[in-house]
């Protein structure tokens, strides 16, 4: 099987990072996307071209700054590789809240429905992560534990597990992931005209997307291990279940008590 490694491939002397290259994929099928149901909906394309570009920055951003807290010691002593997002290093839960956060910001700038919003981004923003973690595959990122498991694979020098494992077989959990999150995908376009209020959507990405992640976090090589020795990835995803599963009640009695009035 072909591993690239952090390089993709070489145009004459021009690397191209398979990062930055899963980044620019993602973003262009998430504007296809989010631009197709935005003028479904009837709300300005060029708003949600806007909305689209930022909140990609604001997740790659709060992916890297949420991987670089969580390994401060780490970075304190090399400040200069802080900014070197090429050598692997993005959380996703993090690049959800950066997203999110500048997401909401956005939408309020321009006066538009954030549930409504949310709504339109999720399909594109989990897809996303899939071809996120298909890159994470391919470069040796987010790796399992070694296995000797049928599942399990071995990657050559110049991948990241390498560097841990050796050519010992690891198990392919982005790999894994990006399955989990196409099923997700597929589930969120089979439920988008039955959802029961605005919000649910994206409400159903988070409780679903974290449930995959708590999951298969136990399986994961590189994480780290906090209260009760669940990771910090667990904990978050934890978190994220308890807030998705608190505004859907939240918002299912707003509407109860709209129809009621």
């Amino acid at each position: 099987m072909w591993f690239p490694g952090p390089v993709l491939f070489r145009i004459g002397p021009i690397p191209i990072n398979t990062l930055g290259a899963s980044v620019a994929l993602a973003t262009l099928f998430g504007l296809w996307l989010i631009n197709r149901e935005a003028k479904r909906q009837g709300i300005q394309a060029d708003y949600m071209v806007e909305f689209a570009i930022y909140c990609v920055l604001g997740g790659v951003l709060g992916a890297r700054l949420w991987f670089v807290l969580f390994k401060w010691p780490y970075y304190a002593a090399h400040p200069a590789e802080i900014f070197m997002v090429w050598m692997g290093g993005l959380a996703i839960q993090g690049g959800i809240l950066g997203g999110t956060l500048v997401g909401i910001l956005l939408a309020k700038k321009h006066k538009l429905p954030v549930w409504q919003v949310a709504d339109i981004v999720a399909p594109a923003l989990i897809l996303g992560m899939a071809i996120g973690r298909i890159s994470d595959f391919l470069t040796g990122d987010a790796y399992g534990i070694p296995s000797d498991s049928i599942l399990a694979v071995s990657y050559p020098p110049g991948t990241f597990v390498y560097n841990i494992f050796g050519s010992t077989p690891v198990l392919p959990m982005p790999l894994f992931e990006a399955i989990g999150d196409l099923i997700i995908f597929g589930f969120l376009l089979l439920i988008k005209y039955r959802k029961p209020f605005q919000g649910f959507l994206f409400l159903q990405m988070l409780a679903l997307y974290s449930t995959l992640r708590f999951t298969l976090e136990f399986w994961r090589g590189d994480s780290l291990r906090t209260l009760l020795n669940l990771k910090v990835a667990q904990l978050t995803a934890l978190a994220t279940i308890i807030l998705a599963i608190g505004f859907m009640i939240g918002r299912y009695r707003q509407m109860k008590a709209a129809h009621r009035e």
